[in-house]
């Protein structure tokens, strides 16, 4: 084993990006991305700290690496299906299933600091053509949907997301996933009314330049 000098420890040959990232998620499952620093994953995976800095810069880099990794696990599929509500139905799901595996992952992906990645709006926004014809109403559309997702997430992990010993009883709010599911439909419909009022309005009038108006 190599020594790391500067923290008069070893360093694994083995150590690598993936090794460092993997960790880090099993850390932030655990007990929270309060308790995520270098030196615990240089402990985790019993090597030195210095070392970790040479496959990620800082801990707000980690913080982006562990959040692409849990949203990697569940990607949006291509190409998305044909109907907007399946679309929307499935990205929902995914999203789901990514915060109950990784209740961090609520906060992280809504950092822009931490998570910039515009790929899966220009996914959700592209399933919304059959739905709208104007792109800023589709993208406030999906960013509807992600808070919804969100909200609701919070709601049914946030025991997970305390500190504490033995988990209290749950409270009487905790939002279940037939209650996600129900709200979803929900906000679906909602968004098909909104879409359906907005395609009915006529185009606003324009004028040749000097013209009357």
């Amino acid at each position: 084993m190599a020594i790391d000098k500067q923290r008069g420890r070893a360093s694994s040959p083995g150590l690598s990006r993936g090794a460092i990232v993997a960790a880090a998620m099993r850390i932030a499952d655990a007990e929270g991305v309060a308790a995520l620093s270098m030196r615990r994953i240089a402990t985790e995976l019993d090597s030195g700290v210095m070392s970790l800095y040479r496959h990620v810069a800082n801990k707000d880099a980690l913080l982006t690496a562990i959040t692409r990794a849990a949203c990697d696990e569940r990607p949006y599929p291509e190409p998305a299906p044909a109907d907007w509500r399946e679309a929307m139905r499935l990205a929902a799901r995914l999203d789901w299933e990514v915060y109950c595996a990784h209740p961090w992952a609520l906060v992280t992906s809504s950092s822009a600091r931490h998570f910039s990645d515009t790929t899966c709006l220009d996914w959700m926004v592209g399933a919304l053509a059959g739905l709208t014809e104007d792109a800023e109403l589709a993208r406030s559309f999906s960013i509807a949907v992600w808070s919804y997702v969100q909200g609701v997430c919070i709601q049914h992990v946030a025991q997970q997301l305390l500190p504490g010993g033995d988990k209290p009883e749950q409270s009487p709010l905790r939002a279940t996933e037939e209650d996600f599911e129900a709200g979803l439909e929900t906000l679906l419909d909602g968004m098909e009314q909104r879409a359906s009022r907005a395609a009915s309005r006529p185009a606003p009038r324009t004028f040749a330049a000097g013209g009357r108006r």
